[in-house]
């Protein structure tokens, strides 16, 4: 056996060489890695773009917050949602993290407010029960999307008040105490209920309580300048053994307290303004005895002594009752006595500068020269006491609240033939007898436009003088009638000097 015989096993077959293909381009296999960066992407730049937006809402205490649960709501819509709660850098308080939706962004500025929504009881009624299923939340008010971008909030401690953000109208009412009446208090008129209290506050003196109250609106009309409000909560009772008379405005007033009022049937008054400021009486029978107490002009009158003049008494002018004494007091010097008056705002406009002011509680006698002479005022004022007052047939300026005047102690008859003309009637509608004087002012002005006089003329036929000759009259024909005398002759007389 030779070194070229090998020995062989099983068949000898020639191997193939092998065949090498050559790349056919991009494999199927890497689109799987990139649509899934692509999808991820898309998904990332999604969640930016749709980001919540963070905010930090300081509250005095985390109860009833429950981070993850506790929601932020707008519209009793979910908006939002408290991430973390964390107490803030000075320990006296906490700071809510919370994420709200995106489409929240442009209202997140300054005027937005948060309040926290839970169980209430009061005497406006129960609030938040739903809340003891679905839990505590946070509500939120707008702000306007043209304020500047605002991210730290303060909760507000309750709800913001209804007339902050709805129309209607806002009175003040003012009363020595209040009783039993609260924050959502109704109001009725006529037994229905139209407003209610939103807000009391301490006057700043202390002297007394202030009450917001606000009405929607469809009921805003009904308050008049003249209008009356008395405290109607609890029962009403009047009348005899024999007799009784019981009043209540609703179940709700004697329970929980309520305001009642009305308007006088006789001169329809203008609306009352935003703003006004009306007396709360202590009841029914307060308004009857003391009608006019608060809302109008706030002047003062000073004099020696208080004589009969008690808080409650009219103020009268022409023996019409305009106002009321409100207050009394003893000056520092100890020498003087100073009341405050309070005379309707429609009859605001009857005192002016040089107004007087008289004692006219009841009856003075003085005896002079000409006799026994006897000043009273109305029998109302001689009954119940009052102040009155006159102003001069030369009225002067209209005079600002705080005015002080003297209070005399009698009446001279020349103040009572005062009869000066106020017009009160509307804004910009002169009063008639200024009508009657314009119109007449105007016809004789045009008269006197069309046919004028000459003061020589005038003089002469009030001397009784003979008529000066007809060559005198045609001299002064023109004098006497004028431009249009002139204009509409000047064709005759130009014929005459052609003949």
């Amino acid at each position: 056996m030779t070194d070229n015989d090998t020995p062989q096993t099983g068949n000898s077959i020639d191997a193939p060489e092998p065949l090498v293909e050559k790349g056919r381009g991009f494999s199927l296999i890497w689109l799987i890695p990139i649509v899934a960066i692509l999808v991820g992407g898309g998904i990332g730049i999604d969640t930016i773009r749709n980001r919540g937006v963070h905010a930090v809402i300081t509250l005095p205490t985390a109860e009833w917050i429950e981070p993850g649960k506790t929601k932020i709501r707008y519209l009793n819509i979910d908006v939002g949602t408290v991430d973390a709660v964390h107490m803030n850098e000075k320990g006296d308080g906490v700071e809510l993290h919370c994420t709200l939706i995106k489409a929240s962004k442009k209202y997140l500025n300054e005027g937005a407010n948060f309040w926290l929504v839970y169980p209430r009881v009061g005497a406006g009624g129960i609030s938040g029960l739903g809340t003891l299923v679905s839990g505590a939340y946070l509500s939120i008010q707008l702000g306007p999307t043209d304020a500047e971008p605002k991210r730290l909030f303060k909760a507000l401690k309750t709800a913001p008040l209804e007339s902050d953000i709805s129309p209607g109208l806002t009175i003040q009412l003012h009363t020595e105490k209040l009783n039993s009446l609260d924050v959502g208090s109704p109001v009725y008129f006529r037994q229905i209920q139209v407003g209610k209290v939103e807000r009391h506050e301490l006057e700043k003196d202390g002297s007394g309580v202030v009450l917001k109250v606000f009405f929607t609106p469809e009921y805003a009309g009904l308050v008049r300048e003249d209008s009356r409000f008395w405290n109607a909560g609890g029962i009403q009772v009047s009348g005899s053994l024999a007799h009784l008379e019981v009043e209540a405005e609703s179940l709700d007033s004697i329970i929980a307290g309520g305001i009642a009022f009305d308007t006088p049937s006789g001169e329809k008054a203008d609306p009352a303004a935003k703003g006004s400021k009306f007396w709360l009486h202590s009841s029914k029978a307060d308004v009857e005895t003391y009608p006019f107490r608060y809302g109008g002009l706030r002047i003062y009158i000073e004099g020696p002594e208080l004589g009969s003049v008690a808080i409650g008494d009219e103020v009268y002018y022409r023996e019409i009752p305009v106002g009321a004494v409100i207050t009394q007091e003893l000056l520092n010097d100890s020498r003087h006595v100073r009341v405050g008056l309070n005379i309707q705002r429609r009859y605001a406009k009857l005192v002016r500068s040089n107004s007087v002011f008289w004692n006219a509680s009841g009856i003075s006698a003085s005896l002079g020269l000409s006799g026994l002479e006897i000043h009273t005022g109305s029998i109302a004022s001689i009954l119940a006491g009052g102040i009155a007052f006159a102003t001069p047939n030369s009225p002067g300026h209209e005079v600002k609240p705080g005015s002080v005047f003297q209070m005399h102690d009698e009446v001279k008859d020349a103040w009572l033939e005062w009869s000066p003309l106020i017009w009160r009637g509307a804004p910009g509608e002169a009063p008639p007898e200024a009508n009657q004087k314009s119109a007449e002012g105007k016809e004789s002005r045009i008269a006197r436009f069309f046919h004028h006089k000459n003061k020589d003329e005038v003089e002469s036929q009030k001397a009784g003088e003979p008529n000066k000759d007809s060559s005198q009259d045609g001299a002064h024909e023109e004098k006497r009638h004028g431009f249009f005398h002139k204009l509409f002759h000047k064709k005759d007389k130009d014929a005459d000097d052609k003949d």
